[in-house]
Formats: structure tokens, sequence, C-alpha cells
């Protein structure tokens, strides 16, 4: 199966940062260099060079994936108002685990995983996903980390900050598609360069920051433990079963398995030291995801597809 496969591929990747952490290869510093990079430079030519590869996507199905976006993050804020009763939480710790609920590692993790299983042309469907993971991530993402510190004043919804590579990149490639423009080869063949480096980079980071935690301590929260299982089984499984009765199969379809499916996302712990959540629950939930989701992601697909 290609997924299996293009997971165990990342899986040794993350193998090899873990690695290049312990030796003290890749320590925080060129992690955090290497982690810039990805962000400001190979994930948006990964999402403007997919505008100029030949593909037939109609601006209607763009809208389409633009709608289902919106209704697949409504769904997973709903969950993350229902998790806190669930699960007896206290008012940090709730507001840790919406978090996790709602935002997923769709940048570092989906958008390589997108390219190498689906091809260039699926990631114009995820510059959409992105652009909406942007806006709530500053939005609602910041008023649960107020509601948790009980400090409403204190912080304001972060709306320049929606004004970032993901969300720039991610606009241009959907302008660029729907308005036909081609960029000369002088560009093109730097953006494919750049975009290349997308996979390798993300998947040593991911590994980098697995060398951090001791995994033994996992299987004593099982909070944690079912959370994971409801974010990287039930709820992809269940949204994707929907989803297939609304939209059949495809690119699309390929694309929302992968986002839902994705762990939690390493944004939700740099929120949380800025605002001041419980950023060590959020970065032991991102690593537990990370690991199982090598497992759960091709399960997913195979219920699914």
């Amino acid at each position: 199966m290609l997924i299996l496969e293009k997971m165990l591929v990342f899986l040794i990747l993350m193998l090899v940062g873990l690695l290049l952490a312990k030796v003290r290869v890749l320590d925080e510093p060129s992690s955090r260099k290497l982690s810039a990079i990805v962000l400001y430079v190979a994930n948006p030519a990964l999402l403007i060079g997919s505008s100029q590869t030949e593909h037939n996507i109609p601006g209607a199905q763009l809208l389409t994936t633009l709608l289902i976006a919106l209704l697949m993050f409504a769904v997973l804020i709903a969950t993350a108002a229902v998790l806190p009763r669930l699960f007896r939480l206290g008012r940090e710790e709730g507001s840790a685990y919406a978090l996790m609920a709602v935002f997923s590692n769709i940048g570092y993790l989906g958008i390589p995983l997108i390219n190498e299983v689906l091809g260039s042309q699926a990631i114009l469907y995820a510059s959409v996903f992105i652009l909406v993971f942007n806006v709530l991530i500053y939005t609602y993402g910041v008023m649960i980390l107020q509601r948790a510190i009980s400090q409403p004043a204190q912080h304001t919804a972060s709306w320049r900050k929606l004004i970032n590579p993901g969300v720039l990149s991610g606009i241009v490639a959907v302008v660029f598609y729907l308005l036909k423009i081609k960029l000369p080869d002088v560009i093109n063949v730097p953006l494919g360069y750049l975009s290349n480096l997308t996979a390798p980079l993300s998947m040593l980071l991911i590994g980098a920051a697995l060398a951090q935690v001791s995994f033994l301590s996992f299987f004593s929260d099982w909070k944690l433990l079912i959370f994971s299982v409801l974010k990287l089984l039930v709820l992809p499984i269940l949204l994707g079963f929907v989803l297939k009765l609304a939209i059949g199969g495809g690119d699309l379809l390929g694309v929302c398995i992968i986002m839902m499916s994705a762990p939690v996302g390493s944004m939700t712990v740099m929120m949380a030291q800025q605002y001041g959540g419980d950023y060590t629950l959020l970065s032991r939930g991102v690593t537990l995801t990370t690991v199982l989701c090598i497992a759960t992601i091709p399960i997913v697909f195979a219920v699914l597809l």
C-alpha cells in the first residue's frame, strides 16, 4: 500500500532526525533555524509551485473545498467543547485538549504527505485548509487560551499574525491557478528545488523533537491515550465516511482524510508558550500522536479507500 510505504519512509527520516538530536548534531538552535526554512521557504514554495503544474481543478471545486474545511473545523470545535465534560478536565487542561482536538500538523506532516501520496495537484486543496487553519488558530485558538488563564483583557485575537507565509502563499497559489498565471522556468525550477526540501526537513525536525520526550510516561496517561484514539482513528473514519458519501473519491477526499488524520500540530505548543497555556501537556500530545500516526494513517486509508 502506497500510504504505508510513505509513512515508513517518513518514519525512517524521523529516526534519522532523532539520532541527529541524540548526538547533538541537530540541537535546539539548529532546529529553530531549519524550522524557519520549512515555514518561510520550503512550504510556501511547495504551495506556490502547485499552481504551476498542469491540472484541471474547477474554481467551484476549490469553493467546495473551502466549505468542507469550514464544516470539518466546525465539527472539531464542537468536539473540543465536549472533551472537558467527557474527561472531567480543569480549565487549563481543557483548553489544551481543545487545541489538540482542533489543530493538527497539516504543515510539517500533512503537506509533505499529500505531495508524496497524491501529487502536487492536490496541494491546491491543501492550501485552502491552511488558510482556514491560520485564521482559526489566531482567533479561536487565542480565545481558548484566554479562557484558560481567565484574563480575557490581556490578549486579543492576533489579526496581524494572519499575514504570515502560510496564508500569503496559499492565497498566491489559488490566485495564480485561477488566473492561469505561469511563472518562467528561471523561477519555477528554484521553486521545485525548494519544494523538495519540505518532506525531509520536516521529518528530521519531528524526529529531533521526539528525542526530547520519554515514551514510557505516555502509558500512564489514560486520558491522552483515549484522546489519541479519538483524534487519529474515530473522528477521521466517521468524518471520512460522511465525506465519501458526499463527494465520492478523488484527490479532494484524499486531502481531507490526511488533514483529519494528522497528529496534533506543534503550533499549539508555541501558542501556549506565548499566551500562558499548558504547553507541557501539549508537547506530550504532539509527541504521542506523531508516533501513533505512523500506524493510524495507513489504517484510516485502508478503511476509507
